[in-house]
């Protein structure tokens, strides 16, 4: 079953690196106009695993992520991230709405959050842990969800004119293996936004989720 579902998530790659932005739409970050807020109720006690992601710069860093302990909170919401690079590294974030869907993680996490990037990319140069931190930190986000068959979760940084690396477009699973009807739940939500990109599979259908990990305080 899981060689079934790579094949089909390989021979969906295939088929998306067919779609090209134009040169307007790659200088300039867009996030969804269907935008609204999180009903985070429905979100608690579930997991979300990054089935899809786009060459941006956390890709080298950063090949799973794991959405989990969604709370509610007076400013927005919060969750748990598993990430998954070079190591394993889990943190509790805290989003702020902001206004029209949109979201900004927690000034005051914001350290915290540059730690735990440091101790994930194992080396990765501290310039480009820097901009994915003023991406990850600054940026506004949006997420768009039916709440079964998949989160898509969009960053565009505080400038909009931009290069491909610094534009987000993650597709998360409620299983590490999404379906195909899940797979195609997530990109007709995206033909409907009016967005195109290329995408590659994440690694977390080869990741061990039996590990426990201690979240910092």
């Amino acid at each position: 079953m899981v060689t079934m579902i790579s094949s089909a998530l390989l021979m969906l790659l295939s088929l998306l690196s067919s779609v090209q932005l134009s040169a307007a739409e790659s200088e300039r970050c867009l996030l969804p106009e269907m935008r609204k807020k999180l009903d985070v109720e429905r979100l608690s006690n579930t997991s979300w695993y990054t089935g899809l992601q786009t060459n941006d710069i956390t890709a080298s860093a950063i090949t799973c992520v794991r959405f989990s302990n969604f709370t509610s909170t007076t400013s927005g919401f919060g969750v748990v991230l598993t990430e998954h690079g070079d190591r394993f590294v889990q943190f509790e974030n805290h989003f702020n709405y902001v206004k029209n869907g949109i979201y900004r993680v927690s000034k005051s996490e914001r350290e915290l959050d540059h730690a735990e990037y440091v101790r994930e990319s194992n080396g990765l140069d501290e310039k480009t842990v820097l901009r994915i931190d003023h991406v990850v930190a600054d940026g506004n986000q949006v997420f768009l969800t039916d709440y079964k068959n998949y989160i898509a979760g969009f960053i565009c940084p505080p400038d909009p004119i931009i290069d491909n690396e610094h534009r987000f477009v993650w597709g998360f699973f409620p299983s590490p293996n999404p379906t195909l009807s899940q797979i195609a739940a997530f990109m007709n939500v995206l033909h409907d936004a009016g967005i195109s990109t290329h995408f590659h599979s994440s690694t977390c259908s080869e990741t061990n989720w039996s590990q426990s990990l201690q979240i910092p305080k």
